[in-house]
C-alpha cells in the first residue's frame, strides 16, 4: 500500500508538479542597464518551472537572430524579443517576452562660431560641455579629432577647415561615446556686377547694380575711367545708394568704365573682381 501511494505521488508530481501552466519565459542579462555603448550583453532565456523541450527564437526588427538559450548583442538600444515554444501540454505552449538594452549616452554641446559669412572655408568651434543621459560617472573628458590627429580637450578650436569632425567622450567608468561636429555654413550665390547702366532717370537701371552684393557686406568698390582716374569709391556697396554715373554732382560722359570690387572674408580667401561697365543714355 505504501509503495502504491509513493508511486502515485511520484506520478502526480511528475505530471502536475513539474509541468506548471501557463508557461512563461524571462530574459536575464549578464549586465544590468545601463551599459557602455558597444558592450557585449549576454541575454539568457529563463523558462518557468516544468517547461518541456523548450525552443527559443530571438527576434530583432522582425528577423530571427538566434535559436539558442542565449543571445549576445552589442547594438545600442537594441529591442530584443524572445519567443519560447514548448511541448509542456498546456493550453498555450508558447510564451514571449522582450528586453531593451539601454546605453549610457554622452553628447558634446557645441557652437560653430562665425558661421554668418558666405561660403566660408574655415570656422571656429566652441565646446560648451557634455550632457549625459542617464548620468554617468564624472569627470567627463573629450578629445577633438581632426584630419591631423588629436587636438585634445579645449573649450575653443580655431580656424578649422569646414568639415565634419568627431569628438570622443569618455566618462569616469571608461564608457566612450562620440559626437559628430557638423559645420554647416551659409551658402550664397556669387556676386554678379551688371555690365550696363542707363542713368536717364526713368527709374530703370539708373544706378549700377551688383547682384547678391547684400550677402557680402564687407566690400569695397572702385570705378575708374579709361585714363585710370578714379571717379567713384565706396565701402559697403549695397545697391540702395549705388553709383549713378555722377562725379562731384555732374554727369559723367557716356563711355565704358572699369571697376574693381574687393570682398573681404574673415574665414575664407578674399575676393577681387575686375571688369567693365558701359554707360548709355
Amino acid at each position: 500500500m505504501k509503495k502504491g501511494l509513493f508511486f502515485f505521488l511520484l506520478l502526480f508530481i511528475s505530471i502536475f508538479g513539474f509541468s506548471q501552466c501557463p508557461v512563461s519565459v524571462q530574459i536575464t542579462p549578464n549586465l544590468i542597464n545601463p551599459v557602455c555603448r558597444g558592450t557585449d550583453v549576454l541575454l539568457s532565456a529563463t523558462p518557468s518551472v516544468g517547461v518541456v523541450t523548450p525552443q527559443y527564437f530571438w527576434i530583432v526588427d522582425g528577423d530571427t537572430v538566434g535559436t539558442g538559450i542565449s543571445y549576445t548583442t552589442t547594438a545600442d538600444f537594441e529591442f530584443v524579443e524572445l519567443i519560447m515554444v514548448t511541448t509542456t501540454g498546456c493550453t498555450n505552449d508558447i510564451a514571449s517576452t522582450d528586453y531593451t538594452v539601454i546605453n549610457y549616452t554622452m553628447v558634446a554641446d557645441y557652437n560653430v562660431l562665425g558661421d554668418v559669412e558666405c561660403n566660408q572655408t574655415r570656422a571656429d568651434v566652441e565646446v560648451l560641455g557634455v550632457t549625459a543621459n542617464p548620468p554617468g560617472n564624472e569627470p567627463y573628458t573629450y578629445d577633438f579629432i581632426s584630419g591631423d590627429g588629436s587636438l585634445g580637450q579645449q573649450e575653443l578650436y580655431l580656424d578649422l577647415n569646414i568639415s565634419t569632425y568627431p569628438i570622443e567622450i569618455r566618462d569616469g567608468n571608461g564608457c566612450i561615446d562620440t559626437t559628430w561636429i557638423v559645420m554647416d555654413v551659409k551658402q550664397c550665390d556669387p556676386v554678379t556686377p551688371l555690365e550696363v547702366i542707363t542713368p536717364n532717370d526713368d527709374g530703370i537701371n539708373d544706378t549700377w547694380i551688383i547682384i547678391n552684393i547684400e550677402d557680402y557686406p564687407e566690400n569695397e568698390v572702385f570705378i575708374f575711367d579709361r585714363w585710370g582716374q578714379r571717379v567713384y569709391h565706396k565701402k559697403g556697396y549695397d545697391n540702395t545708394d549705388g553709383w549713378n554715373v555722377k562725379y562731384i554732382g555732374s554727369n559723367l560722359p557716356v563711355t565704358t568704365y572699369y571697376y574693381v570690387l574687393k570682398i573681404e572674408n574673415e574665414k575664407s580667401d578674399d575676393i577681387v573682381l575686375k571688369g567693365a561697365v558701359s554707360v548709355f543714355r
